[in-house]
C-alpha cells in the first residue's frame, strides 16, 4: 500500500511539473492575459454552478493568469 501511495505521489509530481513548467511556444503580452482572465471570470459568475464548483472554476481562471504572465 505504501509502494502505491508513493508511485501515486511520484507520477502526480512529475505530471505537474510538465503541465505547469512546460515553456509556451506563443509569447503573449500582459493584456491578453488580463484579456482572458476577465472573460474566464465572466463566464465563471455567470454560470450556474454552486458556490463551490464556482469557487473551483475561480481559482482555476487565477492559476491561467499566472502562469500566461510567469510565461509570456
Amino acid at each position: 500500500m505504501k509502494k502505491a501511495i508513493a508511485l501515486a505521489l511520484a507520477a502526480g509530481f512529475v505530471l505537474s511539473f510538465f503541465v505547469l513548467f512546460v515553456p509556451q511556444a506563443v509569447s503573449h503580452d500582459a493584456d491578453y492575459c488580463y484579456d482572458n482572465w476577465e472573460r474566464c471570470r465572466t463566464r465563471a459568475f455567470e454560470s450556474n454552478e454552486g458556490w463551490f464548483r464556482k469557487a473551483i472554476m475561480l481559482t482555476v481562471c487565477d492559476l491561467a493568469l499566472g502562469k500566461c504572465l510567469l510565461f509570456s
